[in-house]
Parts: structure tokens; sequence; C-alpha cells
């Protein structure tokens, strides 16, 4: 697979496959390195129902264990704050419980925030309603506002879509907020799109294997050869056919899923690049932390001049001690940043090698996003503010 820095854990395919699917499990031996990738990904749970006919350590089960009544309990509080919600306007809710449903134990699928969809002359009353609640902010985004209570977090949207363009970006989120009544679910291959554009929120940054998983479960569950045509057209007016058509292809090589003819003229090489980029990044990012990983994520990220100071200064100040203490120096952090590149770029074998592999990795990279068209930073994003839509471009 080459195309990214990590192999493939062929242990951990096994484990989705047979968690999902069933299949013979007697070969798969659990050892720590599938116990951390399944971590990694925020699969931790999927194969609870098989785990106790599994080659593992007494050890390693008994962590296992623990960690997946520490999620079934999480998910638990979740479900009850979100059946418990104090909003008296319509709403919907978006991922979680919505992308658990399609899972054959949806109390296995880790839960996280819980993402709420609001009517745009809604908002500002439903806030209110939750700080009523009890409910504190903890985070205020033109894009959402973040509530807490008891540890679970509640986010109100007051849009979703995260694209390039702003024709797509505004019919999308028409799509959602027509579809809020009564249930506070989307019909599903709405619900499917939102799911589908998640995963091109998230690509650019790392994402991982859970949510190409929830993309997957939906897939078997309400895409079928037959209804396609009809989801083709709503992903065609957001643009992304081509990543729905690659990432199911690589779910059927990948993930065990039953084959659809309509994914059949994917190209298996993109689909390998695809799967291999994922499979690296691990759940939102969290496997790039080693020096490549960064190093490649910073080539990326840098748009102009005026970014590429931004990135030193903060790295600079995440790295260097000194300039965490004393504000004097936290000024000067972007030249201790480049020092520190210098220093960690020449000591690594072969650094100029390595250096110029990593700039093919970041043009691949962008060849990949570009055939598949998920979002880019770098092409401006559209968003909603002041009761219109426009386009913020990063510097």
């Amino acid at each position: 697979m080459g195309y990214y820095i990590e192999t493939i854990n062929e242990n951990v395919l096994k484990l989705i496959k047979c968690s999902l699917w069933g299949g013979d499990i007697s070969d798969i031996h659990l050892d720590s390195n599938t116990y951390k990738e399944m971590k990694s990904q925020t699969l931790i749970g999927l194969p609870t129902s098989i785990l106790s006919g599994l080659h593992i350590s007494p050890e390693l089960y008994d962590a296992w264990e623990k960690d997946i009544l520490q999620m079934i309990v999480y998910n638990k509080r979740c479900i009850y704050c979100q059946e418990h919600l104090p909003l008296t306007v319509p709403y919907v809710v978006l991922k979680g419980t919505t992308a658990a449903q399609y899972y054959p134990h949806p109390e296995y699928r880790a839960m996280g925030d819980i993402d709420i969809m609001i009517r745009r002359e809604d908002f500002d009353f439903a806030c209110g309603e939750l700080k009523k609640a009890g409910y504190r902010i903890v985070k205020e985004l033109k894009r959402e506002v973040g509530y807490e209570k008891n540890g679970i977090i509640v986010e109100l949207h007051r849009y979703f879509a995260s694209l390039n363009n702003l024709e797509q970006a505004m019919y999308f989120d028409n799509l959602i907020l027509s579809n809020i009544d009564e249930t506070h679910r989307l019909p599903d291959l709405v619900n499917g799109l939102v799911l589908l554009e998640h995963i091109s929120q998230h690509m650019e940054n790392g994402l991982g294997l859970r949510q190409v998983v929830d993309w997957m479960m939906f897939v078997n569950q309400c895409l079928n050869d037959a209804n396609w045509s009809e989801f083709c057209k709503i992903a065609e007016r957001i643009g992304l056919t081509n990543l729905a058509i690659t990432i199911t292809k690589m779910c059927v090589m990948y993930l065990g899923l039953p084959a659809r003819q309509w994914c059949e003229e994917a190209k298996e090489k993109t689909c390998q690049d695809l799967f291999s980029y994922i499979y690296s990044s691990g759940n939102f990012g969290n496997k790039q932390e080693h020096d490549t990983g960064r190093s490649i994520q910073a080539m990326y990220s840098v748009f102009s001049i005026k970014s590429l100071f931004a990135l030193l200064q903060k790295h600079g100040v995440y790295n260097w001690k000194l300039a965490q203490r004393n504000r004097f120096f936290r000024k000067f952090a972007w030249m201790y940043q480049i020092g520190h590149y210098v220093k960690k770029g020449f000591l690594r074998d072969e650094a100029f090698i390595k250096i110029r592999s990593e700039f093919r990795m970041v043009q691949k990279r962008r060849e990949l996003f570009d055939e598949l068209g998920v979002k880019q930073l770098s092409k401006g994003v559209a968003m909603y503010e002041n009761g219109k839509y426009k386009i913020k471009k990063h510097k």
C-alpha cells in the first residue's frame, strides 16, 4: 500500500469484518497493537459481541472490557441527555445516534458530542432554553455554539455544511432545515448525505475509520442499486458523488461491505490511496503526531507567508517552555520553531530525501482531494453569517 506512512494492521481489518458481518474468528489473535489501533480509530466497542471468543490474553481482555464498559456508560448518558433536551423548538439530531441506528449493535458505536440543527429563527431561543436548564457555554463559533452539562456537550448549529462552493452549501443546509420535524431525525437519504459530507469536512485534517464505518453501515442498510440514482441526485448537488462512489468501493475492498454495482466504476488505485490516508490518520488525525506526519500536515496547511508564520508561531509556543512561561519571549516563538524544524530535519537520516518525499506526499494528497471533490481550506469555505452565505478565504 505504501501511499502513506503507516502499514495496515490486517488483524484490525479482520476484526472489523467479523464484528459487523460475522465469519470465522479462529485466526484473529488480539494483541496490544490491535487494541491500540482500534482505540485510535474509535472502534473499541465494535467487537464487543465476539470479544470473549477471540484469542486474547486475560490482561488485554480486562483492559478492553473496561474500555467498552466506560464507552457504554457514556453512550447511555449521552442518549438520556439527548432524549431529555430542554428544547421546545423544532430541531434535528445529526450523526451520533442517527448514525448508530444502522449498526447491527447500535450501543457499541462510540458516541461523541450531541449535534443539533436548529431553524435559524429559533436559534437564540434554543440557546436560552439550554442556559435556563443549567447548560454552560464551552465553545462559541459562527458555525455552532457548544453547551456542556454533566460532562455531555450539546452543539447547536447555525449551519452545518462545510463546502468550498457557495451554492452547494446553501442547498445542503436548506435540505437539512426543510426536513426538520417532530421526529428529530432526517429521512435516511438526507441523513446519509450528512454522513458523507461529514467525511468531506474532516478529510483534510485527518479522518478515522469510525466515520467510514458510519457511512458503510448507512450504505448497507439504505443505499442499494435500486435507489442509488435518487441519492446520486442530491450528492451531485453538493459535489460529492465521486467521494460516495470511491469510499463505498473502498469499503467493499477492505471492510467487507457487500458489493454495489453503482460503485464499481471507482478506480482501485484511488481506493487504495484513500484507505491508506484514512488509516494513517486515526480518528480526526490523532495518529499524525509523529514527526513525518506533522511535517506533511504542516506543508499541506500552508497557503501563504502569513499562514506559514502563524503555523510557526503556534507550534513554537507549544514546543518552547520559556515562551509558555514568559510573554516577552512568546513573540519570538516562530524563530524558535524554525530552529526546531531545522534541528529535527537535519538530525533525521537522509533528511533531504525524506523532505522531498514528504513534499511528494503533499502533492498526492492534494490530487486525491481534487479527484474526490472534498473540502479544502485553501479554496475558501462557505459560511453563513448575518443572514447570508459568503466564502471565507484562508490567507
